[in-house]
This record gives C-alpha cells, sequence and structure tokens, in this order.
C-alpha cells in the first residue's frame, strides 16, 4: 500500500462491474512533496522529494497502456482550500479506465513506483470525465503564452465561480466521478481557466480563503494539452 494516500478500493472495484470500461479519463492529480525523499529500503539519497517524482515520471509506463501525460503544473499561489499546500498538479489521460489497472499491474511500473513513493508526502487523485454539453474550448494552451492557469476544485457543482469575476479564457470543465487515492473526501468538478498574469496578482492580492471542501489554485504549467484533448482526444492519446 502507498504511503501517500488511501486507496478508494471501491471505487476501483466498481470498474470491473462496468460492461463499458469507457474512456478517455482524465485523472487529475494534486501532489505534495516530501523535503527530502524517503525511500521505504532505507536507502540513502540526496534526492528531494520532486526530484524523485521526477525519476518516477511514467510516460513509457502510459505510452504502453495508450495513454499520456497532459498537464504538468506547478503550483505558484494557493487561493482557497485547507491547511495543505500542494507543489504541482498533474493530469494523465488513460484510454479508459482499466488502462490505469493495467499500467499498475505492470512489473515494470511497479519497480519505478518506488520513486513517487519516496518522494510524495500526499496526494490526491481523482477520475474526472468533461461535462457533457460544454462548448468546445479555444485551442490555448498556456505554455504557448504568457498565461498561468486557474485551477478550481469544488465540493459541490453549485460552488462561485471565480472566473466569472474577471477575463479568463475556459479551457475545460469536468465532473468527478470519485477519487481513486486521497483521503476521505470526495469533490463534484474540476475547472481549468487560463488567466493573465494581471489576472492572477489581482486574485493572489485577496486574502487566502480556508475552505475543506475544495480548492482554488494559480499553477503556471510546464505542459498544457488540457483544451486539445477535449476536442481531439485520439489525436492527443495516440
Amino acid at each position: 500500500m502507498p504511503r501517500y494516500g488511501t486507496i478508494n478500493s471501491d471505487y476501483i472495484a466498481s470498474w470491473f462491474q462496468r460492461e463499458d470500461p469507457g474512456g478517455p479519463m482524465w485523472a487529475l492529480n494534486l501532489m505534495q512533496y516530501r523535503e527530502r525523499a524517503e525511500y521505504a529500503d532505507g536507502r540513502e539519497t540526496d534526492l528531494t522529494g520532486a526530484e524523485a517524482d521526477d525519476v518516477y515520471a511514467p510516460h513509457e509506463h502510459l505510452a504502453a497502456v495508450e495513454s499520456r501525460i497532459i498537464l504538468l503544473a506547478p503550483v505558484v499561489h494557493h487561493l482557497r482550500g485547507d491547511d495543505r499546500r500542494w507543489d504541482r498538479i498533474a493530469i494523465a489521460q488513460y484510454r479508459d479506465r482499466m488502462a490505469l489497472i493495467e499500467m499498475n499491474s505492470s512489473k515494470e511500473f511497479q519497480t519505478d513506483e518506488q520513486h513517487k513513493d519516496a518522494g510524495m508526502e500526499f496526494t490526491i487523485v481523482m477520475g474526472t470525465f468533461p461535462v457533457d454539453g460544454d462548448p468546445v474550448p479555444r485551442q490555448e494552451s498556456a505554455v504557448d503564452t504568457d498565461q498561468l492557469m486557474l485551477l478550481q476544485v469544488v465540493g459541490d457543482v453549485d460552488a462561485p465561480d471565480l472566473a466569472e469575476s474577471f477575463e479568463a479564457t475556459r479551457i475545460g470543465r469536468f465532473w468527478v466521478e470519485d477519487r481513486f487515492i486521497g483521503d476521505h473526501r470526495t469533490f463534484a468538478e474540476a475547472r481549468f481557466d487560463l488567466i493573465s498574469p494581471d489576472a492572477a496578482a489581482a486574485l493572489t492580492a485577496g486574502e487566502f480563503v480556508h475552505d475543506d471542501t475544495g480548492y482554488a489554485l494559480i499553477v503556471d504549467p510546464t505542459m498544457d494539452e488540457v483544451a486539445r484533448s477535449l476536442t481531439d482526444p485520439a489525436r492527443v492519446l495516440f
């Protein structure tokens, strides 16, 4: 069992009861790292937690199950949430739910996963899917511009939307089916918007809002294919 969160066995077991594995699935990761990597076998290391996770980087394992990372973004500011401070977020776009099972069953993956276990203090990973009926997002990426990204993870779909108070480009809205690792909480929706540095400055000028039901984060992506993944999943994945 991993040290960085509790596996939601009931949710994962439900995948095996489905007639159709359903996909793609966008797995949203919120990640908090150890200051220094701590390997379970007690080996000495000079790696930071983030560096150990970079060693883990599962690009090849994802590709083996027709999946890939579409978002990787360090967190630069916390606007809303509990006392936990996230270091990085990511999205792995899986071919379908069962692709995750296939990847985790691989001996090669299990060998490399030790680096994630060493570096990760805590993570929440949730299975998300695009909200039906939303308009096709503009094909913009934070990596191609000087824009930042606003991520809102809310516990109620009716929760106020911060992006409505200033100019923002919505690049994706996803409903959260459930978490497959994390804590006891469930979430309802994840919203992604591109915002200008000025808008980010205006948001960060306000006070942090304590909220045990969700998060609002400003991140600076080093990889961002969120909008493109929604218009043509096959092109992005394969």
